[in-house]
């Protein structure tokens, strides 16, 4: 009994936050704020759609100014990498399996809060959601949608903690959206 009421101390825990882009860039971004802030050993996976499907469209502070379309830009990336002591990275499992995999161990294993940004296929979309994969990948060869890592146990070792993941673009642009509505 008694080493059982030790058991919360001597077994690592681990916590994951996941939400999709709405909660994330705008109905909860305060709240997700406060939490890459805080320095705790927390993970929050974002699946990113692009789109407010659920809610009908509105646009929210991550919005490119000038935007027409109901998609919304992962701003948020950057403002936790400003803090400087936050794990953050771009997935998009249907283009880099691996990379998902790598991104998903370190942010386990760093020590303080990681944040990971996911490219998710949506319906909303206007794609086959049979091909939501190979759209993934389109989004990624294109450009469109930039793999990449931010850690900052890096930067303790004098190596730069930024790691794009993506290589140039091999796609056009074009053949990426002339795939969605």
């Amino acid at each position: 009994d008694n080493l059982l009421s030790l058991l919360d101390h001597l077994v690592r825990r681990s916590v994951w936050i996941v939400g999709g882009d709405g909660w994330a860039y705008d109905i909860g971004s305060s709240g997700l704020d406060h939490v890459l802030a805080s320095g705790r050993d927390v993970n929050v996976l974002v699946m990113d759609t692009e789109v407010y499907s659920n809610t009908g469209g509105q646009m929210s502070k991550s919005t490119p100014v000038g935007a027409v379309a109901k998609f919304a830009a992962s701003g948020i990336a950057m403002q936790a990498i400003a803090y400087g002591d936050v794990y953050v990275a771009r997935i998009a499992f249907g283009a880099n399996p691996q990379q998902t995999l790598e991104v998903l161990r370190e942010a386990e294993a760093y020590p303080g809060p990681s944040l990971i940004i996911a490219y998710s296929h949506c319906i909303a979309h206007g794609i086959d959601m049979r091909q939501g994969l190979l759209q993934q990948k389109r989004a990624v060869y294109a450009g469109h949608w930039p793999l990449m890592r931010y850690n900052p146990v890096l930067r303790e070792r004098h190596v730069n903690p930024f790691i794009l993941d993506s290589l140039r673009p091999s796609l056009p642009l074009l053949e990426y959206r002339q795939h969605e509505t």
